[in-house]
């Protein structure tokens, strides 16, 4: 009788053992999905990158290919534009993955003089934040085709003329993607 219940005894610690060690590697998978990104250097990513979301809010290059070929463009001019807007967009992520590394969270958004006009609700100074730019995705530039605006981190003690962007409406106004500027 005493050995009957000494197996019993063992059959539910040995199972009582492995429901905690199930237990213990599913809360262990949870914490690893949502913990921190390390990057090969070993720094720590604060957030998030906004390539996903950026892809779904600026048009494709497929679009962007079809818009200029209904208009005329020659294959060059095509190509040349598409890759202009595919170096703008690599380059402005690149300074936002950077500076989430250095958590930096304002950046000026710097805009040609020969595009000014074009972007005229951006007036020199403007700038948004790493929260802004999460959340909006079409606040990343390029905003249009021929466009050179480029992010550039800013520290919040930094001197200059500083301008928030403020949404109109509910809604930041960026300009059609569709308009050429050169």
């Amino acid at each position: 009788m005493y050995v009957l219940l000494l197996i019993l005894a063992v059959l539910i610690l040995v199972a009582l053992f492995l429901a905690s060690l199930y237990v213990a590697l599913q809360k262990k998978n949870q914490e690893e999905d949502s913990s921190p990104q390390i990057h090969n250097s070993g720094v720590y990513r604060l957030r998030r990158s906004p390539r996903e979301a950026l892809l779904l809010a600026k048009p494709s290059e497929k679009e962007i290919q079809e818009h200029l070929n209904n208009n005329g463009w020659t294959s060059s001019e095509v190509q040349a534009m598409v890759q202009l807007w595919r170096d703008q967009t690599e380059q402005n992520l690149r300074v936002i993955e950077d500076a989430d590394i250095k958590e930096v969270r304002t950046f000026e958004l710097v805009i040609p003089a020969s595009q000014a006009d074009a972007l005229k609700q951006f007036p020199k100074g403007t700038y948004v934040t790493r929260d802004q730019l999460g959340a909006n995705a079409q606040l990343i530039p390029p905003f249009h085709l021929g466009c050179r605006t480029m992010l550039k981190p800013r520290n919040a003690w930094e001197e200059g003329d500083w301008k928030p962007l403020l949404p109109d409406g509910g809604r930041y106004l960026v300009p059609d993607w569709r308009t050429l500027v050169r």
